[in-house]
């Protein structure tokens, strides 16, 4: 009987963790163009620590959820590859908005191309 209860409760989680999380995924990704897409470093900051940021730690929160309802472990390659392109990405769009000068074609593509790959991780999973 608890087993029952337990994957009807699960159920119901999974779905909600996938929504919060191509949610978080959007903020990431508008953030993190946001980042590097604006003239003005102020509105660049705005994207990046409003957005970015909290889709960045929403959309980690929401993945380890799922790996943890899934029965998934953290230890794949899909998983880790995306932990460490999520990271660098991250990395590079706290870079751009760090102080003026740093918006360029190469830092916006090595900031979203890496978020391009994580989710090409996640729907094919290699």
């Amino acid at each position: 009987m608890d087993g029952c209860a337990h994957v009807a409760q699960g159920s119901a989680v999974v779905p909600l963790l996938h929504f919060a999380k191509l949610v978080a995924v959007a903020a990431l990704f508008t953030g993190t163009v946001g980042a590097v897409l604006p003239r003005d470093l102020a509105d660049r900051r705005l994207f990046a620590y409003a957005l970015a940021g909290p889709g960045f730690g929403l959309t980690w929160l929401c993945g380890f959820g799922l790996a943890a309802a899934l029965e998934v472990t953290i230890a794949t390659v899909w998983i880790v590859g995306a932990i460490v392109l999520s990271l660098f990405s991250l990395q590079v769009v706290l870079y751009a908005v760090g102080k003026e000068g740093r918006r360029s074609p190469t830092v916006a593509a090595l900031a979203v191309g890496p978020l391009v790959a994580c989710v090409a991780l996640m729907v094919w999973r290699p």
